[in-house]
C-alpha cells in the first residue's frame, strides 16, 4: 500500500469475530456489519477509532476519486465512466463494490480512481472526499439491513457530504440531497439549465443535450433501454471535469453492456430472451419494463426473496407491456398476488428450466420473455450471476417444439 499510515492494534471487525485484540486501537467494520452490533456497541463505549475500508482507502490516495451509488445502475455506470476516461487514455482504475476491492487499487500510477459504494459501504464510512459523485435513483432495497427506507435513504446521501461536485437525477427526489447549490443534473425533460443534462429533439431525432448543446443521439447510445439512457448521461456528467461532453460522448459509443444486466441472450422461434437478473429490487424491475414500449408482448419471469420490499410498485408498469408472468421463488405468491391485482395470468414454476419452458410456452413470435426478478436470488442459487447463466442455459436448450403459440 503506498504511503501506507502506521495503524497499531487494528482490530477487524467482522460477522464472526466474538471479541477485540487486547490494546485495539482502531476498528475497522466489515461492510454489511449492522451499526449496533454489540462489537461495535463496545468499541464506541471505549472511545475506539471506528473506520471503514473506504476511509481507509481515501487515507492513502491522491489521485481523484469519483463515487457511484444508487440501487440500480450502479455497476453499469461505473463502468462506462471507466471506459470513457480509459479511451481517452486516463490511467483509470475501478472498483469497490465491484470487481475488485477498493484497498487493491490503491496505486500511485493511477490518475482516477471509480469507485462504486454500496449503502453498507457508505453508512460505516466518515470520510469520502470525493472529486464527484451521484446517487443515480433510490427505491426499496436492503430493508432486511437498513429497517426503514429513510435509513436506506441516508445512508446513500452520505456520498455527497464531502464531495467536491456531484450531480443529480430530476427524476428522483432521494438523490439530490440539501443543497443544490453548484450541482448538475440529468433527466428525461428538456435540460433548461446551462450545465443540466437531458432529452431533446434535434435534427428530427431524440438527443441528449448538455444545456444547448446536442451532444449524441439517442440511438448511438451502446445500451438499450430509457433507464440506460440516464445511465449514459449520469456518466457523461460525471466525467465533464476531465472530458468536453461531446468527447465522452464518442468515446462511449464501443462499451458493451455487463452480463446479466438487459442481456440478449438468443432469439428462438421469433422470440426474443433477455437475461435481466441483476434486477435484484423492484425499482430495477421497473426500470427495465418502463424502458420497453407498451406493446403488451413481455413474458416476465419473476420471483425470488424480496427482502421485505413492498411488491406491489410492480403493478404500474406490468400493465399494457406484461400478457403472462411465470413466478418462482420464495417470493412467488406475492409476485401472483401483484399479477392479480393487474388481471395478468400467472403460472407457478419450480425450477427456473421450468420456468423457460413455460415462459416459451406462453410466448408467441415477436414477443420478449424478460427474466427480470425484482427479487434477490439467494433463496434458490448462489447469487444473481448463477441465476442468470441457468436462465441462459435453459434457453439455449429450448427446441421448437417448447413454443405452443409457434406450434398452434
Amino acid at each position: 500500500m503506498p504511503n501506507s499510515p502506521t495503524l497499531k492494534f487494528i482490530g477487524i471487525v467482522t460477522h464472526g469475530q466474538s471479541r477485540f485484540y487486547r490494546g485495539t486501537e482502531t476498528v475497522i467494520v466489515s461492510p454489511g456489519l449492522p451499526l449496533n452490533t454489540c462489537l461495535l456497541e463496545q468499541a464506541r463505549s471505549a472511545r475506539l477509532s471506528i473506520i471503514s475500508d473506504i476511509d481507509l482507502f481515501f487515507a492513502n490516495v491522491s489521485a481523484p476519486v469519483i463515487g457511484v451509488t444508487g440501487t440500480n445502475g450502479k455497476s453499469t455506470v461505473v463502468s462506462l465512466v471507466g471506459h470513457i476516461l480509459s479511451r481517452a487514455n486516463f490511467r483509470c482504475a475501478i472498483g469497490g463494490n465491484l470487481g475488485e476491492a477498493a484497498l487493491d487499487l490503491l496505486d500511485d500510477e493511477v490518475d482516477l480512481f471509480v469507485l462504486e459504494l454500496s449503502s453498507f459501504q457508505l453508512e460505516h464510512s466518515k470520510n469520502l472526499p470525493l472529486a464527484r459523485s451521484v446517487i443515480l435513483n433510490v427505491s426499496e432495497d436492503h430493508l432486511d439491513h437498513h429497517g426503514s427506507l429513510d435509513n436506506y435513504v441516508s445512508a446513500k446521501q452520505k456520498i455527497l457530504t464531502d464531495a467536491k461536485s456531484w450531480i443529480y437525477s430530476r427524476e428522483d427526489e432521494s438523490t439530490q440531497g440539501a443543497d443544490l447549490a453548484g450541482a448538475a443534473s440529468f433527466g428525461f425533460d428538456q435540460p433548461t439549465a446551462q450545465g443540466a443534462w437531458g432529452v431533446a429533439i434535434h435534427n428530427q431525432q431524440e438527443w441528449v443535450f448538455r444545456g444547448e448543446l446536442p451532444v449524441c443521439s439517442i440511438v448511438s447510445l451502446p445500451l438499450q433501454g430509457r433507464h440506460n439512457m440516464l445511465n449514459c448521461m449520469a456518466a457523461m456528467a460525471l466525467v465533464e471535469p476531465w472530458l468536453e461532453p461531446v468527447a465522452a460522448a464518442n468515446y462511449m459509443r464501443d462499451f458493451k453492456g455487463l452480463a446479466h444486466r438487459f442481456e440478449a441472450v438468443a432469439e428462438r422461434a421469433g422470440v426474443a430472451f433477455v437475461n435481466d437478473s441483476k434486477a435484484t429490487n423492484v425499482g430495477s424491475t421497473v426500470a427495465a419494463l418502463n424502458g420497453l414500449e407498451p406493446k403488451g408482448n413481455v413474458v416476465l419471469i419473476a420471483g425470488g426473496d424480496a427482502k421485505g420490499a413492498d411488491l406491489s410498485p410492480l403493478a404500474e408498469s406490468l400493465v399494457g407491456r406484461v400478457k403472462r408472468i411465470v413466478t418462482l421463488g420464495k417470493d412467488a405468491p406475492t409476485v401472483a398476488a401483484v399479477a392479480d391485482q393487474c388481471g395478468i395470468p400467472h403460472v407457478l414454476a419450480a425450477t427456473m428450466e421450468d420456468a423457460v419452458a413455460a415462459a416459451a410456452n406462453a410466448a408467441a413470435p415477436g414477443d420478449l420473455v424478460l427474466l427480470s426478478p425484482a427479487c434477490a436470488s439467494l433463496d434458490m442459487f448462489d447469487n444473481f450471476q448463477q441465476r442468470g447463466d441457468v436462465f441462459a442455459s435453459a434457453v439455449r436448450s429450448l427446441t421448437g417444439a417448447d413454443f405452443a403459440a409457434v406450434q398452434s
